[in-house]
C-alpha cells in the first residue's frame, strides 16, 4: 500500500502518528501495532514524515466546498491538459485505461448491474462530458444514469475459439476511442464464456479517472454487490464533495502568488540548458507522432527484491529512489549523458476529501539528477533522494505549467518514465465469485520508454512499455537483461562508482559500447538528419519562422523543417497554434499541424482567402490560385503520401485537397463503411457545387468512381474522374496459359535483364517469409496467446493486401460519365489491358500509359511522365467545364 493508504489503514486501527521535529511519534491502542506494521512504518518513515508535514500545510489551505452546478464548471489542470491533447489528436485511444478480471462462479447479474448504477449515481465524474464554450472547455454533468453494462454471450463458441475471441473483443474495446463531448467516458463489458465463467472489462478515459480511482471503484463495487445480493443497504458513507468541486477549488487555490511561489522551485530545479534524453532508438523518429506500442515483462526475484529493500533502508531512501538511481545509471550507460530527467507519476491525494473520489488527480513530476563526477552508488542515491524530496514537496504544480517554462518548451520530456506501484489494482471481492486478473493492454505507449514496477508475492514485477516505431524487440530485451544485471551488481557491492559497474559489451542490434561500457551514439536520438536549410521566401513565412523559433527556442528554422523533428511535442504544438492564431488573426485547426508540420505547408493554408476548419481526414495539399479545386482520394490507412511527388510537378496555382481515411482506429472503421458518402460531405464543405475534379489513387480510384456516380445522380457535374493505377477489383489479372506466362516473363527479361530476375527471386523469398510468418501467427492464435506486435503488423498488412468486402469498394452502380485511367506499363501483360474498366465506363474510357509499376509510377522519375499527362488532362477538363 502507498503512504496515504497506510495512513488510512492506521487511522482505522486508531493508531495516531505525529511529527516532533524530525522524529515520528506513535500513539496506539494495546496490541494494535503489530510487528509487520512496525516494520512497514520504519521502512516508510521518510515518506510518512513528509506526508504529515504536507498534511499540516494543506490544513491551512481553504477547505474544498461544494459549488453551484448552475454555473460553468471548470476543468482541473490535469483535465485541461488531456482535453487540449484530444483537440490535437481526436480519436486517439492512448489515454484509455483498461482493466479486466476473470470471474469464476455463479454471478448475480442483476446485482452487478445495480452496483454499477449505484456507483454512477454516487460519482458525478462518471456522468460528466466536456463541452467547449467559445473555445473554453467546461464540465457538464448529466443527471441521468446511463446504461453502462454490455453483455456479450460467447457460449456458442468452441473452447479453442473462446479464449481467442475473448482476447480480440477485449483488445477492440480497449482501443475504442471516446468522444469527450458526447460520452459516456467509460464502459463496462461482460463476456459470458460459460454459465459460471465471465470476463469483466472496464475501460475509462484518463480524463475522468486514474490508477487510484480504479481501487475506489472496485472497493465500492464489492460493497454494493454484497449489499444488493443480501438485499440490504450498503455501508458506504455519503461523499462530502465531488470531483467538480475539487477542480473549482484547485483553479482558485493554485493561481496568483501561490502558483508563482510553487513554480519558483521548478524554475530553479530545471534551469539552465537541458538536453533531451538521447535514447538508443533503432528507427528514425517519424515527423508524425505515433503511439503504437508493445511491452516486455521482467521479474526481480524475491532474494534480489529483499536485497534492494535492505540497501534502501541502510541508505535511508525508499525503494523507489533506489530503482530510480539504478534506472538512471542504466540510461547514463546507454546515452553517455550526465544530466538525466525522468518522469514519474504522483497520486496528489494528500487531502482527506479526495481519498474516496473517482477522478483524474494524479500528476507527473520531473526528476532531474546530476550524474557527473563518477559518483559511487550511495552518493547517487543521496542526489536522487534530494531531488525526489523536492519534487514531492512541490508536486501540486501541474505538469503542463512546468513544461511551459521558457527553457523547457522545445525539450521533449516524455521520453522515459519510471513507476513503482505501491499497491496493485486489487480485484473486487464478489460474494461467491473467484476473481483473478486478466491481462489486457491497449497496444499503445505514451512514453518512448516506460518501466512500471509493483510488488507481488515478495517479488518486484515490472512491465517495460515502449514505442514500436522507435525500438526493435531485441533492443528492449537487451535493456531488460542489462537492467537486471545492474541491480544484481549494485546490491553485491553498492560502494562501487558508476564507472566500476558492469560493462555492457555488445548490443543485439549492432550498436557498440566503448571501452568504458558506454553506448556509442551513432544510432541514438542525436543522429542528424542532414536536410538542407531553406530560408523564408515571403513575409508570411518570415512571420511563421519567427513564431517557430520563439516557441521551439531554436535558430534558424527553415521552411521545410518539420516541427516534430525539431523537438516539438503535443503540448508545444498547442502553444505554437495559439501563437499563430494570436499573432496572425487566423483560426488554424490544431490537427492541421499534425497533418503537415512545416512552415511551407502551413503558409499555404494560411494564404487562403477563407479560413477553413478541416477534419482529420481532409488535408490541404496545395492552396492558392483561382482554379476549381482538385481532390485526391486514398483510403487504406496510408494517408496521402503517394500523391505528394505528383503534386510537386503540377501547376503551383492549382488548389489541391486530399481525402484519406485510416483503418487502425474505430472511427475510421465506421466511416469506411460508406467512404463515398463520407467523402462527399467533406469535399462539399470546400466546394458545395460542381463541376468537380476527382482523382483516386489505387483503391481510392474506386471510391472516386462511386463519388462521381453519386454526384452525377444528384445532378452535379463531374468534369474529371481520374484513376491512378486502379483496378476494378483484385480479379483484374489475366487468365494466362502456362506458355502465355512464360512468354510474358521472357518479354520482361528481354527488356530489363537480370534486375528482373533478381526482383522475382526477392518476391519468392518474401513469399517464403510470409508463409513462415503465417505459421508463426497461427501458432499464437491456436494457443490463445496474445499476438506479438510483429504478428499484429503482419496480419494488418496481409489484410490490406488481400482486401475484403469493406475495403475493396467495388462499385455497385455505373457512372455514366467519362473515366480517365492512368495505368502502369512494367507488368501490364499480366493484367487485363483496361484493368477491368471498359464495361464500367459507358461514357468512354481514356487510357494513358505511365512507365513503372503500381507504386513506382507515382515516384521519381516515372512520376514526371505521369504529372505531364495528368496536367494535360486536367487543363483540358477545366477548359471544357
Amino acid at each position: 500500500m502507498n503512504t496515504l493508504e497506510l495512513m488510512s489503514h492506521l487511522r482505522s486501527l486508531d493508531i495516531k502518528l505525529s511529527v516532533n521535529g524530525e522524529r515520528l511519534e506513535c500513539d496506539a491502542p494495546s496490541g494494535a501495532l503489530t510487528q509487520t506494521l512496525k516494520l512497514e512504518i520504519a521502512e516508510r518513515k521518510l515518506e510518512i514524515l513528509k506526508f504529515l508535514k504536507n498534511l499540516s500545510t494543506s490544513s491551512t489551505q481553504q477547505p474544498i466546498l461544494p459549488v453551484s452546478r448552475k454555473e460553468n464548471l471548470p476543468l482541473s489542470f490535469a483535465q485541461q491538459r488531456l482535453w487540449n491533447l484530444d483537440q490535437l489528436e481526436p480519436g486517439s485511444s492512448v489515454y484509455n485505461l483498461p482493466v479486466a478480471f476473470r470471474l469464476t462462479g455463479l454471478l448475480n447479474l442483476a446485482a452487478l448491474e445495480k452496483s454499477l448504477n449505484a456507483i454512477v449515481e454516487r460519482h458525478e465524474i462518471l456522468r460528466t462530458i466536456f463541452k467547449a464554450v467559445e473555445g473554453q472547455p467546461f464540465q457538464v454533468i448529466s443527471p441521468e444514469i446511463p446504461s453502462i453494462l454490455s453483455v456479450v454471450d460467447l457460449r456458442d463458441l468452441s473452447q479453442s475459439q473462446l479464449e481467442i475471441h475473448a482476447k480480440q473483443l477485449i483488445t477492440k474495446e480497449a482501443l475504442q476511442p471516446f468522444d469527450l463531448a458526447q460520452g459516456p467516458l467509460w464502459r463496462v463489458k461482460l463476456l459470458r464464456l460459460a454459465e459460471e465463467e465471465h470476463v469483466l472489462l472496464l475501460v475509462m478515459h484518463h480524463i475522468i479517472s486514474d490508477g487510484w480511482s480504479f481501487k475506489v471503484f472496485f472497493r465500492e463495487l464489492t460493497a454494493f454487490y454484497e449489499a444488493f445480493c443480501a438485499d440490504k443497504p450498503s455501508s458506504l458513507s455519503n461523499l462530502p464533495i465531488q470531483y467538480a468541486d475539487f477542480a473549482h477549488w484547485q483553479q482558485q487555490w493554485l493561481s496568483g502568488e501561490v502558483l508563482a511561489s510553487e513554480l519558483e522551485y521548478w524554475q530553479q530545479q530545471l534551469g539552465g540548458n537541458l538536453e533531451a534524453l538521447q535514447l538508443p532508438i533503432d528507427k528514425a523518429r517519424a515527423s508524425l507522432k505515433t503511439y503504437q506500442g508493445a511491452r516486455q515483462f521482467l521479474v526481480v526475484n524475491q532474494k534480489l527484491t529483499e536485497a534492494l529493500k535492505l540497501l534502501s533502508r541502510q541508505q535511508g531512501v525508499s525503494l523507489f529512489m533506489t530503482l530510480t538511481a539504478a534506472f538512471k545509471t542504466l540510461l547514463h550507460r546507454y546515452t553517455g549523458q550526465e544530466d538525466i530527467i525522468l518522469c514519474s507519476p504522483v497520486a496528489c491525494r494528500d487531502r482527506l476529501e479526495t481519498e474516496e473520489l473517482i477522478g483524474y488527480f494524479n500528476n507527473i513530476v520531473l526528476l532531474r539528477t546530476d550524474l557527473s563526477g563518477d559518483p559511487s552508488f550511495p552518493e547517487l542515491l543521496t542526489r536522487v533522494r534530494k531531488v525526489a524530496s523536492g519534487a514531492y514537496d512541490h508536486q501540486d504544480v501541474p505538469f503542463q505549467k512546468v513544461v511551459e517554462l521558457p527553457n523547457l518548451v522545445s525539450t521533449p520530456l516524455s521520453r522515459a518514465m519510471l513507476v513503482l506501484q505501491n499497491t496493485s489494482t486489487e480485484p473486487p471481492e464478489l460474494q461467491g465469485i473467484t476473481v483473478s486478473s486478466f491481462d489486457v493492454g491497449n497496444g499503445t505507449a505514451n512514453f518512448d520508454l516506460s518501466v512500471s514496477f509493483e510488488e507481488q508475492g515478495g517479488e518486484l514485477r515490472g512491465v517495460l512499455d515502449y514505442k514500436t516505431d522507435l525500438f526493435n524487440t531485441s533492443t528492449i530485451e537487451q535493456i531488460v537483461r542489462n537492467f537486471q544485471a545492474l541491480l544484481e551488481t549494485i546490491v553485491v557491492n553498492p560502494e562501487q562508482k558508476l564507472s566500476e559497474l558492469p560493462i555492457f559489451r555488445e548490443s543485439s542490434t549492432g550498436q557498440s559500447f566503448d571501452e568504458s561500457g558506454y553506448l556509442n551514439g551513432s544510432h541514438s536520438d542525436s543522429k542528424e538528419s542532414g536536410e538542407a536549410f531553406v530560408a523564408p521566401r515571403n513575409q508570411l513565412e518570415i512571420q511563421l519562422s519567427e513564431i517557430w523559433e520563439k516557441v521551439l527556442g531554436k535558430k534558424p528554422i527553415g521552411i521545410r523543417d518539420n516541427f516534430f523533428e525539431l523537438g516539438g511535442h503535443s503540448l508545444l504544438a498547442l502553444r505554437l497554434v495559439g501563437e499563430i492564431n494570436k499573432s496572425l488573426g487566423k483560426n488554424l485547426p490544431m490537427s492541421t499541424l499534425f497533418q503537415l508540420g512545416t512552415i511551407e505547408e502551413i503558409s499555404r493554408i494560411l494564404s487562403q482567402k477563407e479560413s477553413l476548419v478541416l477534419s482529420p481526414s481532409l488535408a490541404i495539399i496545395q492552396s492558392g490560385g483561382n482554379k476549381p479545386p482538385l481532390f485526391f482520394l486514398h483510403v487504406l490507412g496510408e494517408g496521402l503520401q503517394h500523391c505528394r511527388p505528383l503534386v510537386s510537378h503540377l501547376d503551383p496555382e492549382q488548389p489541391i485537397y486530399g481525402l484519406s481515411l485510416g483503418l487502425m482506429d474505430e472511427i475510421s472503421k465506421k466511416q469506411i463503411k460508406d467512404a463515398a458518402g463520407y467523402y462527399i460531405k467533406e469535399l462539399q464543405k470546400i466546394q458545395p457545387e460542381g463541376p468537380y475534379f476527382l482523382a483516386g489513387i489505387q483503391c481510392g480510384g474506386r471510391v472516386a468512381y462511386k463519388i462521381a456516380e453519386q454526384l452525377h445522380a444528384k445532378g452535379q457535374k463531374v468534369a474529371l474522374m481520374a484513376m491512378l493505377g486502379t483496378m476494378t477489383d483484385h480479379n483484374s489479372l489475366k487468365k494466362l496459359s502456362f506458355f502465355g506466362k512464360v512468354s510474358a516473363h521472357w518479354n520482361h527479361f528481354s527488356r530489363r535483364g537480370y534486375p528482373y530476375l533478381l526482383e522475382k527471386v526477392n518476391m519468392a523469398i518474401n513469399r517464403v517469409k510470409n508463409n513462415l510468418m503465417q505459421l508463426y501467427c497461427k501458432f499464437y492464435q491456436k494457443l490463445g496467446l496474445p499476438l506479438p506486435q510483429i504478428c499484429q503488423d503482419y496480419l494488418y498488412r496481409d489484410k490490406q493486401s488481400k482486401g475484403n468486402s469493406q475495403w475493396v469498394f467495388m462499385p455497385t452502380k455505373t457512372y455514366q460519365g467519362r473515366v480517365t485511367l492512368f495505368r502502369w506499363l512494367d507488368d501490364i501483360e499480366f493484367y487485363e489491358s483496361d484493368l477491368g474498366w471498359s464495361q464500367m465506363s459507358p461514357g468512354g474510357l481514356e487510357i494513358h500509359d505511365v512507365p513503372g509499376k503500381t507504386l513506382s509510377m507515382l515516384q521519381e522519375p516515372h512520376v514526371q511522365v505521369l504529372a505531364e499527362k495528368f496536367q494535360s488532362c486536367l487543363d483540358q477538363a477545366q477548359a471544357q467545364s
